[in-house]
């Protein structure tokens, strides 16, 4: 139990980090330089992203075992109690800030990456309407990215006071 709780916190740590760095500062500042800035984070997002998914499954699997333990195999008398009841918050949080992240942010990043290859082998500069796609793009991510940072502080500040409850 030791070790799964070091690795789902760690892993938490990054993750979340990360995505409310990424919603509070790096995307607000990138999307305020301009074309520039949109390059930089589709070159980060491709190491982002990976980054981000292997997070969330060493955040995501521990903390769901170590919530079975806890509950004695999803025991109704204590998935109902304070304790039982603000873990099972925070891991609907973050439940819906993963499903945030496969739904919405990965297939935008996909776009974007298959956008910019195109471009590449044209060697050519993105047309109106093509500039104003990625741009919409880089918006949807960035609000997924918000949203999912949100709900991610959410389930965190739900699990550090459970056991408080």
């Amino acid at each position: 139990m030791v070790w799964l709780r070091l690795v789902h916190i760690v892993a938490g740590i990054v993750w979340v980090g990360s995505a409310v760095f990424a919603a509070l500062f790096l995307f607000p500042t990138a999307r305020a330089v301009g074309p520039d800035g949109r390059r930089f984070i589709e070159r980060l997002q491709r190491r982002m992203g990976p980054a981000f998914g292997i997070a969330m499954l060493l955040t995501v699997i521990p903390g769901f075992v170590m919530y079975g333990r806890l509950s004695a195999g999803f025991n109704r008398a204590w998935v109902t109690s304070r304790p039982g009841l603000a873990l099972g918050a925070g891991a609907v949080a973050t439940l819906l800030a993963v499903v945030i992240g496969i739904a919405s942010n990965a297939p935008a990043d996909r776009k974007i990456a298959r956008l910019r290859q195109g471009l590449e082998q044209q060697g050519s500069a993105p047309t109106a309407a093509q500039a104003a796609e990625l741009a919409a793009l880089q918006t949807r991510i960035e609000r997924g990215t918000q949203v999912a940072a949100a709900l991610l502080l959410l389930a965190a500040g739900a699990m550090a006071v459970a056991r408080y409850l």
